[in-house]
């Protein structure tokens, strides 16, 4: 038997190997975007696909359309934090032979490797210290996982499909976060709001830029009436859903409890009126949100000061 793991994230590949117990009698193969995935499949006899759908070049709904013109007889096991109704559906809809939440947890994993005849090794791993990068590799797949959480809530509110990145994840100089922010404000037809966090020792801010005519559409898909509320109030109110979905996720994940303060419109952005303007380096995840079917494009970054970053490191050794 040969198995073909399929994510970007190094993290996620080594997480899902893990599972596979010394006992595995076959070989283990891995693939870093989709592209690289199907160049194996067609070389080499890949009997089942553990696959991520949110990577570059060529995604996983890619994959699984390509495969429907492929002669294989492989079984394709989706493994993503895009938890959306509609992108699991559409994966069973395009041949999966299954759609599993990411990180893959062993309750899960138990059922579905004996399904696929697969022997698991669910021990525990010691513990272990990791490195500023490896808790910035480790948090980007954090961070992907709770971005898909964020999107199928505003998936199931808006009822659109979500198209989701992957989110980028490190630090920035507060010059070059100023500057970002600074161009995405000077774009046509854009709005933003800034919201700030706090909780478990964390401080953080989030800032929302959102572009599109579809913004009176997002009103009467949140439950209001035109003319109900203002224009204000509705990016307020979507301000509101991106951060707190991500937040949630990111909450249950680190084991921390975070306090969210009222998003504010924003006009124009300068150093001081940022909670982190005495910091020299931020550490920030950024990623976007598009409506597939809505003129509706969001930029979100997340920017931590210094003793936040500290504690997500410590906190993230702690629940390995």
């Amino acid at each position: 038997m040969q198995i073909l793991i399929c994510d970007d994230s190094k993290v996620a590949r080594r997480s899902l190997a893990s599972f596979i117990s010394s006992s595995f009698g076959g070989e283990t193969v891995f693939a870093e975007n989709g592209r690289q995935a199907l160049e194996i499949i067609k070389r080499d006899e890949i009997d089942i696909l553990f696959l991520d759908l949110t990577m570059p070049e060529m995604d996983g709904f890619e994959v699984l359309v390509e495969l429907q013109s492929l002669n294989h007889h492989l079984k394709v096991v989706v493994v993503s934090g895009d938890i959306q109704e509609i992108a699991r559906q559409r994966c069973l809809d395009l041949g999966a032979y299954a759609f599993v939440e990411k990180p893959l947890k062993v309750e899960s994993a138990i059922p579905l490797f004996n399904d696929l005849q697969i022997p698991i090794d669910d021990s525990r791993l010691p513990k272990q210290s990791f490195t500023r990068q490896q808790m910035f590799e480790r948090f980007q797949e954090t961070s992907n996982i709770a971005l898909g959480a964020g999107a199928a809530t505003i998936s199931a509110q808006l009822k659109e499909f979500i198209l989701l990145p992957v989110p980028r994840v490190g630090e920035l100089t507060f010059s070059e976060v100023t500057m970002m922010i600074q161009d995405a404000l000077s774009r046509d037809n854009s709005c933003a709001a800034a919201q700030r966090f706090v909780g478990s020792g964390l401080h953080g801010e989030a800032l929302v830029c959102i572009e599109g005519e579809s913004v009176a559409q997002v009103g009467r898909r949140l439950g209001y009436d035109d003319g109900e509320i203002s224009h204000d109030e509705i990016v307020v109110n979507l301000v509101n859903v991106l951060v707190s979905s991500f937040l949630v996720s990111l909450s249950e994940q680190l084991g921390l409890e975070f306090s969210l303060r009222e998003p504010l419109r924003i006009e124009d952005f300068s150093p001081e009126y940022s909670m982190l303007n005495t910091n020299e380096h931020v550490f920030t995840i950024e990623y976007t949100y598009d409506a597939e079917a809505l003129d509706l494009f969001c930029s979100v970054l997340f920017m931590f000061d210094a003793e936040s970053v500290a504690i997500i490191h410590r906190q993230m050794e702690l629940l390995q």
